[in-house]
């Protein structure tokens, strides 16, 4: 057999390792910033999907949440009427006695139970609109530099990446190798 078949392994090796480093810096450097667009606006729409407006509205109207945020509600009624009305108005307070005080904050919060969950849901609904996230996130990631990025982040990924290629490469070496030494 001649001695220069010995070589196979090592040229196949060296083979491999180039050949995962050149599609390794194809793919930095022309894939992905050939497909940026594309990707940013996949990325902006999965974003909206994991950020369902219509659950944030329906968890601003429970009543549960109302009845949680009533307690402060009350207690900052109850300081409106019974410190800063009397300070803003002092003739309103010489008149207006506990009774009805207690009165007026029981429509207070009669009205505020019935109005709060529109208001949020309106809210809600001014935000998602306003907001945009599909376009935001989109907007946001063609601003990156994902070449840049992906080179800090995989570089340690880009030498594993190429050592599989001289390992493969060299893999194949050795059956061609031993298919010459075979059939020899």
């Amino acid at each position: 057999m001649n001695p220069w078949l010995y070589s196979i392994p090592l040229v196949s090796a060296l083979i491999g390792w180039i050949f995962n480093q050149v599609v390794y810096q194809q793919f930095l450097n022309n894939y992905l910033p050939a497909r940026k667009n594309a990707i940013a606006a996949l990325l902006g729409e999965k974003a909206e999907q994991l950020l369902p407006f219509s659950k944030i509205e329906e968890k601003i109207g429970d009543p549960a949440l109302v009845e949680k945020a009533m307690p402060m509600i009350e207690s900052h009624i109850d300081e409106f009427l019974t410190v800063k009305l009397p300070q803003e108005i002092p003739m309103l307070a010489m008149f207006v006695g506990n009774k009805t005080t207690d009165k007026i904050k029981e429509v207070f919060i009669t009205q505020l139970r019935a109005l709060f969950p529109k208001v949020m849901g309106t809210i809600v609904k001014d935000f998602k609109t306003s907001l945009n996230i599909r376009q935001s996130v989109t907007d946001e990631f063609a601003k990156i530099d994902i070449t840049g990025l992906l080179k800090e982040k995989l570089s340690g990924t880009s030498k594993k990446f190429a050592l599989a290629g001289l390992l493969l490469g060299l893999l194949i070496g050795l059956l061609n190798l031993l298919l010459f030494y075979i059939l020899a």
